[in-house]
Parts: structure tokens; sequence; C-alpha cells
């Protein structure tokens, strides 16, 4: 009888163990062997109690296990938030960039074609000018000719009509046919280069390798963006986009599952770029990653640090929202 009262007790504290398991989390085995050692202090070692105190464990084990699973989905999602974010950032000062370049390029095309306009408007003017004074000195010299002829003819004044009239028709249509210096062709508008348009667009190699390393990013080919902004790092650790490619590493690694690799990107950002904006969101993915791989002391170290140093941050009230998670 005292054995069915044992077992009956047992099962009695199992399912009692099991109910509030299911209503909140489990958060340490110590209590429920203290209840159990509260329930049966005489058959604290009976095989019920063991088998219940096994049972425990490994629900503990499985719930700390779907909370690694959770905090992974949790944090790929805000990747992909935030990848979202950066594209679509980049790609309105990427534009704003060329309309700037593209408005600078057009006035200067305009003040340029208004100067030429001017200049050949007053080309014009000159020459209409000079073609009169010579037309005018043309005539007087003729007009010149002819009273000395009829000075020295001094012939009557009819016959010197005629004869007034008739060199004067042909000298008239002598100076019709000769021109004067004919005016300059008016010149069209020089078109700019047709290697204008594709120099706006010209980039410098740490700008396309960035490029090309987002677009390996965001296609899924984790490998190659890890490659194209490891080089960047390497290659131009002065650059402004090098704490930008350092991140990127730090999240390729994290979305391949490679947790460790992931956590020393993202410290090698933080202590190699300490003032870049990158740093929250570096400090986040590191606690992220330090609580995929089970230690929970680091991430949640990791996660107060960030809240103590940007607590205005978007990362950090991520962070907040993450450490009551980490036990």
């Amino acid at each position: 009888m005292s054995a069915r009262r044992s077992l009956s007790a047992a099962a009695a504290v199992l399912s009692c163990t099991l109910l509030v398991c299911a209503i909140q989390p489990v958060h340490a085995a110590e209590p429920d062997r203290e209840l159990i050692a509260q329930a049966q202090p005489g058959d604290a070692r009976s095989p019920g109690v063991i088998q219940l105190l096994n049972q425990v464990d490994t629900l503990q084990a499985d719930i700390n296990k779907l909370r690694g699973q959770f905090e992974v989905l949790n944090n790929a999602l805000d990747n992909a938030q935030k990848r979202q974010r950066d594209m679509y950032l980049d790609l309105d000062t990427r534009l704003r960039r060329i309309e700037q370049q593209m408005g600078s390029a057009a006035q200067k095309n305009e003040s340029a074609g208004a100067e030429l306009d001017s200049r050949i408007k007053k080309l014009e003017q000159r020459s209409s000018a000079e073609e009169n004074k010579g037309r005018d000195e043309q005539l007087s010299e003729l007009e010149t000719r002819i009273r000395k002829l009829e000075q020295q003819l001094a012939v009557p004044s009819g016959a010197t009509a005629a004869t007034v009239t008739a060199p004067a028709a042909a000298p008239s249509a002598a100076t019709s046919t000769p021109a004067g210096p004919t005016p300059p062709a008016k010149p069209t508008p020089p078109t700019p280069p047709a290697a204008a348009a594709p120099a706006l667009q010209e980039q410098n190699p740490v700008r396309r390798a960035y490029d090309n390393g987002l677009i390996s990013y965001r296609s899924g080919d984790y490998q190659g963006a890890i490659v194209a902004f490891d080089g960047i790092v390497k290659r131009y650790p002065r650059d402004p986009l090098a704490p930008n490619a350092q991140y990127w590493v730090g999240d390729s690694w994290f979305n391949l599952r490679d947790f460790k690799s992931a956590a020393a990107a993202q410290q090698a950002l933080i202590s190699t770029y300490p003032d870049s904006p990158k740093v929250p969101d570096a400090m986040l993915i590191l606690g992220s990653a330090y609580a995929a791989m089970g230690d929970n002391a680091n991430a949640r170290k990791t996660l107060e640090d960030l809240i103590a140093r940007f607590p205005q941050s978007e990362a950090a009230e991520k962070g907040r929202q993450r450490l009551p998670k980490l036990k």
C-alpha cells in the first residue's frame, strides 16, 4: 500500500509539473527537485522520482533549443528588415548624386549655349556694319569720279546727264556684283561628348566591389558576398565603405550559420571601427551569435553593453526585448 501511495503521489507531482511547464517556461530543474523532495521526503530515490527528474531535464533542454532557434529566426527577420532599409537609403543617395551631377551639367550646357549665341550675334552685327561701310565708301568714290569726268569734258547739261546716268548705272551694277565680306555661318551649338553620360556613372573600384558584394548577398550567395566584402576590408581598410563591408562579412557568416566566424567578424568591426554607425548593429548580431552558440553569459553581457553605449539606437531597443529570454 505504501508503494502504491508513493507512485500515485509521484504521478500527481509529475502531472502538476507538466502543467506548470506548459503554462510558463521552465527556468531550472532545481525547484522541481525541491517540490518532489517536499512531496516525497521518504522516497526521494524511488524510480518514479528519478524518471520525473529526467523528463524535466529533457524538457528544459528542448526549451533551450527552441529558444536558440527562435533567436536565430528573430535575428534573420531583423536582418531582412535592415537590408531593405539600407538598400532604400543607398539607392536614394545614389539617385540624388546622379540628379545633382546631371543638373550641374545641364546648367553648364545652358550657359555655354547662351555665350555662343551672344558671340554669334556680335559677329553678325559687326559683319553687317562692315559691309554697309564698304558700300558707302564705294558709292562716294564713284560720285567723286563722275564729277571729275564732268568737269574735264565740259559737255552740255543734257549730254552730261546722259553721260552721268550711263556711268552711274554701270558702277551701280558693279557695286552690286562685288560682294563684301560675307557674314560667317552660324555655328551649331557644341553637343556634349558621348562619354559624358557614362562618366556620370563611373565609380571607383571600392564602390564597384561593394555593389557586387551587395548583389551577391541579396541573391543568397553569401560566400561570394564574403569574398567581395572581405577584399574591400583587406585592400582598402581606410575607405569609408570598409566598416560597412566588415559588417556584411559578419552578417553573411551568421546567415551561413557559422556563428563563431560571425562573432569574430563583428568583434573585428567593433574594435577596428569603434566610431562606425554600424557598431550597434554589429553588437546586436554578436549577442545573437553568442546566444545561438549557447553562450548566454557573453550574449547577455554584449546586449547590456549595447544598451549602455547606444541607449537610443534601434539595435538597443531590440536588445532590451531579447535580454529577458537569456537565462
